[in-house]
């Protein structure tokens, strides 16, 4: 199976965002490249979650290496694709971006080829809240999913943002 994610980041700081963006598109799988990147944004604890971030995925130049880092109404958008335990890599790095810049703004969706299936992730204050669901099943269920997790996920979004299967023409 194949998952196709999307990262999207915001800071405040046009600095910190070309520091993050440089910090996914420079590394091309060298661990000492990713771990430098990372120390330049958070020179105290930088290190230490980049080592920590490298170690838990299976290969550091695609799982951590988007196909694209595009920007949007201010966002950044990574885009991920991965095999099967790609929405752990996901979750792993929403936490390790919150970790290297707590006042960050991020979320990510992602779905998987095979199903119609979407996953999540959003924080609300520092807990990182995962939701999923299986859209085109049920007319019902697609309205539902619509009124509750798009409208959760998308909340505060730029209008031009609009991910998921059920915002496609």
């Amino acid at each position: 199976m194949e998952m196709h994610s999307n990262v999207y980041y915001r800071h405040a700081d046009s600095k910190v965002m070309a520091a993050l963006d440089h910090l996914f598109e420079s590394h091309k799988g060298n661990q000492d490249i990713f771990v430098t990147s990372a120390i330049a944004i958070h020179p105290e604890l930088g290190e230490a979650l980049a080592i920590d971030i490298t170690n838990s995925v299976d290969d550091l130049e695609f799982d951590l290496g988007p196909e694209s880092v595009d920007q949007i109404e201010g966002y950044s958008i990574a885009h991920f694709v991965h095999g099967s335990p790609g929405d752990e890599f996901i979750e792993a790095i929403l936490l390790f971006l919150k970790a290297l810049v707590p006042d960050i703004d991020t979320q990510a969706w992602g779905c998987g080829d095979d199903d119609p299936w979407e996953f999540w992730f959003k924080f609300e204050g520092n807990e990182l809240i995962r939701e999923d669901d299986e859209p085109f099943n049920d007319p019902e269920e697609d309205e539902a999913i619509k009124s509750s997790i798009y409208t959760w996920w998308h909340k505060d979004f730029p209008e031009k943002i609009k991910e998921g299967f059920l915002n496609q023409e």
